[in-house]
């Protein structure tokens, strides 16, 4: 690939994967690269959301974030066939107001300053696993060094076009040391439980009390010289809120940073995606047994004319 097209690839397919546990991988992890090639199955969906036609950069501030100020940062486009084929709608904003969503989100939940960088969006018109049209950000940051032992490589950042909702928000990052990527079955999921916790209520990531979280699985991220062997362990939850919100966050097994969350807004087709992928494999399983030859120690007698 291209060199710019594997950086974004990286960073899409970082924008799922880095959050998923083991039982939602075979999903999520590809919901943004199938978009990217198969756009042709794109689908409108009708909506009954208000209509955001107004929605400029200047909305984005009437509700700024405690402490937030606005950054000199730039604001271009994602250079891929995918989004040069994507048109916002006149419901849409504009991308220069989304991007200033994403500044603000950014700031939130990891405190980013965005000072003389850009910001590069793509337009995602509704697909079927998605039926909401979403601007994708990708913020690549300027080399800094390594700080508290990481250094960040950038962020990534889906917000609905038309509502401004987050859905998804991602910080990539590349560690000092050589930490091993695999799974850590001595590890005190209990520990991280209560971490999980605690960073879903500080972030009110299901906006409402928790009703309940639980562990989904180990998995790693890698940035662009750790792929395969070494990487940012992380560990994935469930979190349910008592309003029938449901997300899933991602920390690090590193030192307990919060490495991305994909909200309800997203999630929740996520998880009827993997429902849907889970019937049509079971489907498959059950036809491929039913058509499947018997073998000599499964055979059925059967009786013969004249016997």
């Amino acid at each position: 690939m291209k060199k710019t097209e594997g950086k974004h690839f990286k960073k899409s397919f970082l924008a799922a994967a880095m959050l998923i546990g083991a039982s939602t991988m075979i999903f999520q992890g590809f919901t943004q690269a199938a978009a990217m090639t198969e756009n042709k199955k794109t689908n409108m969906v009708p909506t009954s959301y208000m209509n955001y036609t107004d929605y400029s950069s200047k909305t984005a501030q009437n509700n700024l974030p405690e402490g937030y100020k606005k950054a000199n940062y730039t604001v271009g486009i994602i250079d891929l066939p995918y989004y040069k084929n994507q048109t916002p709608t006149e419901k849409d904003m504009s991308k220069e107001a989304a991007a200033e969503l994403t500044a603000q989100y950014l700031w939130q939940v990891y405190g980013a300053n965005l000072e003389g960088m850009t910001i590069e969006m793509g337009y995602n018109a509704p697909t079927d696993n998605t039926p909401r049209p979403m601007w994708t950000a990708d913020v690549e940051m300027k080399d800094q060094g390594y700080i508290d032992g990481y250094r960040i490589d950038g962020y990534v950042v889906w917000i609905d076009s038309i509502t401004g909702e987050l859905y998804n928000i991602g910080l990539e990052r590349t560690l000092k040391e050589k930490v091993p990527a695999a799974p850590d079955s001595s590890l005190n999921k209990k520990e991280y439980e209560a971490v999980a916790k605690e960073l879903a209520e500080k972030y009110n990531i299901v906006h409402s009390p928790i009703q309940s979280i639980q562990c989904t699985g180990q998995g790693a991220n890698f940035s662009t010289n750790t792929i395969g062997t070494y990487g940012d362990p992380v560990i994935s939850f469930e979190v349910h809120g008592e309003n029938g919100e449901v997300a899933l966050m991602s920390i690090s097994r590193y030192d307990k940073v919060l490495c991305g969350v994909v909200y309800n807004g997203q999630y929740k087709y996520d998880l009827l995606g993997i429902e849907k992928l889970e019937e049509e494999i079971r489907e498959k399983y059950n036809e491929e047994k039913y058509n499947e030859p018997a073998s000599a120690d499964n055979k059925v007698p059967t009786l013969k004319g004249g016997q």
